[in-house]
């Protein structure tokens, strides 16, 4: 029978434990298999940027940001006013649905900044209400809150409200409507008939 000589097998010439001929990180001197850290790797041991390279980086962002910011604000104002002329739309049609639907007496009216009723003479980029007649009260359908982005919505001759006769058509507020950006000068034009439909158009009504 043979014996082999134990020392000579568990410990190697560097005097470390057998263990570090096997698995890494267990000894600390001279692991098998070695991290990633410290190796020649790009971004691993990259100690950051200089400051010249801060200095470029920053002057391209600032000039990219300069180029598209006009087309952003034009994007943005050009979204908003396309939403809110959409909400008036929605308005007038919803009230004159409700007047065949009811048979009754409804109106789109001005209201004051944060109101829920109509005043006379009023800005209607405060705000707006859908309403119908009930004996004599005016019933609320629905609140249009105040227009956002300093915009403007104006009529010709200040008119007030815009009233729907019992078979849909306009009893009073006929007329253009002017949606306007003041600071891009983007606008959208409502148009209502006589007959009470509302229509978008590029040009003034005639």
């Amino acid at each position: 029978m043979h014996y082999r000589n134990l020392n000579s097998v568990s410990t190697p010439r560097n005097g470390s434990p057998f263990v570090c001929l096997l698995l890494p990180f267990v000894c600390s001197k001279n692991p098998i298999i070695l991290p990633l850290v410290g190796r020649n790797i790009p971004f691993v041991c990259n100690k950051g940027f200089s400051l010249v390279e801060l200095i470029v980086a920053l002057t391209i962002a600032g000039v990219l940001m300069a180029i598209a910011a006009p087309a952003l604000q034009k994007f943005v104002s050009s979204n908003r006013l396309t939403g809110q002329v959409n909400d008036l739309m929605a308005d007038i049609n919803l009230s004159r649905s409700e007047a065949i639907k009811r048979n009754v007496t409804t109106g789109v009216c001005v209201t004051a900044a944060g109101g829920a009723s109509c005043v006379t003479s009023g800005n209607w980029a405060n705000g707006w209400l859908v309403y119908y007649d009930n004996a004599g009260t005016n019933v609320i359908l629905k609140v249009h809150a105040a227009l956002t982005g300093k915009n403007t919505l104006t009529s010709p001759g200040s008119v007030d409200q815009i009233v729907y006769s019992r078979n849909g058509l306009i009893s009073s507020g006929t007329g253009q409507f002017t949606l306007t950006d003041p600071i891009t000068n983007g606008q959208r034009i409502v148009c209502i008939s006589a007959t009470g439909h509302a229509n978008l158009s590029g040009v003034n009504c005639t």
